[in-house]
């Protein structure tokens, strides 16, 4: 896959990511905390893939809102299913970088395949926060 499909399949991807995790913070108040963390990832991945060639003038705007909540027997999975994406778009961005004609494609794939990395360890809990408390 090239670079520019590499990275709009990681912005669709982020935005089914984000819409899950709210349903899995809507679905029980341990999956709260989580979500905050990983939301601060996800803001700073939709704000890196806007500076890219093949993002650049679109409209880069993550849901909000609280959606239907999962089924309580469907939370583990959807913890498993965000882990894995985060996992497989680190992989999937790093392998399409080296194909990038564009610097700033190279370079959002190549720096934030670190970041989407962040997103699985969020919601794996390995990362206790991202967010400023005032």
């Amino acid at each position: 896959m090239d670079a520019p499909e590499t990275l709009k399949r990681v912005w669709c991807g982020l935005v089914q990511a984000r819409l899950l995790g709210l349903r899995l913070a809507t679905a029980d108040p341990r999956y709260r905390k989580l979500q905050v963390n990983a939301e601060s990832v996800e803001h700073q991945l939709a704000r890196d893939l806007g500076t890219s060639a093949a993002l650049a003038g679109e409209p880069l705007a993550l849901p909000t809102g609280a959606p239907t909540p999962l089924p309580l027997d469907q939370l583990q999975e959807a913890v498993d299913a965000l882990v894995e994406f985060s996992r497989t778009a680190r992989r999937t961005m790093l392998a399409a970088a080296p194909s990038a004609t564009q610097w700033d494609d190279e370079r959002v794939l190549r720096h934030d395949s670190k970041v989407i990395g962040e997103l699985g360890a969020a919601w794996l809990g390995q990362r206790t926060s991202y967010r400023v408390d005032r």
